[in-house]
């Protein structure tokens, strides 16, 4: 005895024919740009180049370079 398919895979094999196979993915396309060090919002140099003061009982505070 041949089990029934699901429903959704009946719909799939009759909707192939028109719409065709599911997109795979962004091969074809070039990779993006990588991304720009993020700027601080104080002083406008990189973030990497800031210390950031993290403590239990003050606020964090942001020391810039500038």
């Amino acid at each position: 005895m041949v089990a029934k398919r699901p429903w959704w895979d009946r719909l799939n094999r009759r909707l192939l024919p028109y719409i065709g196979p599911p997109p795979l993915g962004p091969y074809n396309e070039e990779p993006l740009p990588p991304t720009q060090a993020k700027a601080c919002p104080v002083c406008g140099n990189p973030m990497v180049d800031h210390d950031v003061e993290r403590r239990a009982d003050r606020p964090t505070q942001l020391h810039c370079p500038a």
